[in-house]
């Protein structure tokens, strides 16, 4: 059903094109004048004899410029003659140069296909006194035709403009009656903001485009063109039509260059002057201006541009970017049309924990990397690991448990996680071995291996200061082992000498190991703690009397915060991320 109201909405727009393009482009100055009517709204006057100064307004200046233009191109009409010798020249080069190798290839082409082709037409009797008057009538016809077709599309945008103008409370209300319903609210929200969006957006054009129109002329003086005021005002309006206003207002004046003096240089150079300028306009100003007024995606102004140019012509073409812009709009505040803004606008449509997820099971680490280090020049390790990592590993943990990761998927996830963990923190890189599963079994382990055959098998040196090391014991599960391995990385990217040891491990430390070493004690548990395990705990605890305790539960890994392992009678400090371990560690003790 959906596909068919959209088919019937293609259909819509492309067979009634000639009432709605009008329509659309007056809706569009429209907006592109409401700030001047507000204007004259704040100084006292009413809705229609603000509309009116501001239609009046618009149109002196759009008068003066036609008539300065009219002018110029007056001036350059009654000059072309002096350059006809320039033109026949350069005409005569491009035939030696292009078109004569072209002849000679279609010559031999014609030789050897000559016989397939069609017998010659006979010459022409010569017109007698009467088709010449008819043809001059029906020449007259097809001028007047031509005429009028501008004239009244003109006509119809001013007459829509001037009524939607003096009726514009009225128009508003009604738009958010229909839209809306019974929601104003809603509404109202949708129409603001595709108000503020559209104006800044013009706004913005409008000033870069007359900034472009006046570097051009500027430059173009400089040069000694002739008539530069028109190749300013032309490249100007023209860079409001997308990617092909612009690069027609460039040949134009190339070409005209070309023909007022002899040789190529003037040419080259006022193509120079046009491409210098629209880099600079493109890749420097509009990045800045555009950057949050549009919220469209690049892709999608170009998809925008070919889909509007194909319905509506030049005008689609002109309209593409605020047409699309009103769509974008619509499906930020309308639940059925959320698409639209998923497609065509600029908001990640991953977040960047989710993005770590996907390209890790895709087996990309580059991007994982380049995401990371953008990340990282903003906020520490820690809160990468607290906002992105552990959120991802859940994901991954959730699509493991439902049997939804194939073995293919899993191994490059673990390959990519090694790499990524690895030069994140500076650690040795991983080695290449059979990867384990996703959801982490084995995961924390291994990276702590990879540690361990660079370091040594306890991590470090043993002969350390007093109270120097951080050690993170974690509970025999998989979360909660790869929770403290990270929480060693994010201790050591500190500047911490953190260590990582299972509890069953804590029992095998060697006999030449101080007790008074250690200085804080992280209980890291992402799940439920057996009655085994927190005996266990307590019995190694109690061997530590000098240390700070803190429990990390990691309330990423789980729908709900594990339970505090730690027995109640036990002072000790608790936290629910790495930003806050971390904190607790900096923080100096009561």
């Amino acid at each position: 059903m959906k596909i068919l109201v959209g088919v019937a909405l293609l259909g819509l727009l492309y067979m009634g094109r000639d009432v709605l393009e009008p329509i659309a482009l007056a809706m569009t100055l429209g907006f592109v004048m409401a700030p001047i009517v507000h204007r004259m709204r704040r100084l006292g006057l009413g809705q229609a004899p603000a509309a009116i100064v501001a239609l009046l307004l618009v149109g002196a200046v759009v008068g003066a410029l036609g008539s300065v233009i009219v002018g110029q191109l007056g001036d350059l009409s009654q000059e072309l003659p002096r350059y006809e010798n320039n033109v026949r020249q350069k005409i005569g080069t491009l035939r030696e140069t292009m078109l004569r190798p072209l002849q000679e290839v279609q010559g031999r082409a014609g030789r050897l296909v000559g016989d397939l082709g069609p017998a010659p037409a006979q010459p022409a009797e010569p017109a007698s006194p009467a088709t010449a008057d008819d043809a001059s009538v029906s020449l007259a016809g097809q001028l007047a035709a031509a005429v009028w077709g501008p004239l009244g599309f003109v006509g119809v945008v001013v007459l829509v403009l001037v009524f939607a103008l003096l009726e514009q409370d009225a128009l508003r209300d009604r738009l958010i009656r229909l839209i809306g319903g019974r929601d104003v609210r809603a509404a109202t929200s949708a129409l603001d903001d595709a108000g503020q969006r559209l104006s800044r957006y013009f706004i913005s054009q409008f000033s870069v485009n007359a900034g472009v129109g006046l570097a051009i002329g500027g430059l173009l003086a400089l040069l000694g063109v002739p008539h530069a005021a028109v190749w300013a005002v032309l490249g100007g309006l023209l860079r409001f039509v997308p990617y092909v206003g612009f690069p027609a207002a460039a040949l134009l004046a190339g070409a005209m260059a070309a023909a007022m003096v002899p040789g190529w240089e003037l040419m080259l150079q006022t193509l120079a002057v046009f491409l210098a300028v629209e880099l600079v306009a493109a890749y420097v100003v509009e990045p800045q201006l555009y950057g949050h007024t549009t919220g469209l995606s690049p892709f999608s102004v170009v998809v925008a541009a070919i889909f509007w140019g194909a319905l509506w012509g030049p005008v689609g073409l002109l309209l593409s970017t605020p047409l699309t812009l009103c769509l974008v709009v619509a499906g930020r505040h309308v639940p059925s049309l959320a698409f639209l803004d998923l497609l065509l606008g600029d908001a990640p449509a991953l977040d960047l924990s989710q993005r770590f997820y996907q390209r890790s099971i895709s087996g990309d680490a580059v991007e994982i990397l380049a995401d990371a280090r953008a990340f990282l020049k903003r906020k520490p390790l820690a809160a990468y690991c607290d906002k992105v990592v552990m959120p991802a590993f859940e994901l991954a943990r959730q699509d493991f448990e439902r049997q939804q990761i194939s073995p293919q998927q899993q191994a490059a996830a673990q390959r990519v996680i090694l790499q990524v963990l690895a030069e994140l923190t500076r650690s040795p890189l991983p080695a290449r071995r059979r990867a384990a599963v996703l959801d982490g079994s084995g995961l924390g382990l291994r990276l702590r291996r990879e540690r361990e055959s660079v370091e040594g098998r306890w991590q470090g040196p043993l002969d350390v200061p007093p109270g120097s090391l951080m050690l993170c014991v974690s509970l025999p599960d998989p979360g909660s082992e790869l929770s403290a391995e990270l929480l060693v990385r994010v201790l050591r990217s500190e500047r911490l000498d953190a260590r990582h040891a299972t509890v069953k491990e804590l029992a095998e430390v060697p006999p030449d190991a101080r007790a008074d070493a250690v200085g804080v004690v992280f209980v890291v548990c992402s799940g439920e703690a057996s009655a085994e395990d927190v005996g266990a705990l307590d019995v190694c605890l109690a061997q530590l009397p000098q240390a700070r305790v803190v429990a990390l539960l990691p309330a990423q890994m789980a729908a709900q915060p594990p339970r505090d392992p730690l027995s109640s009678e036990r002072h000790h400090h608790t936290a629910y991320s790495f930003e806050e371990a971390l904190s607790l560690v900096q923080r100096r003790p009561a």
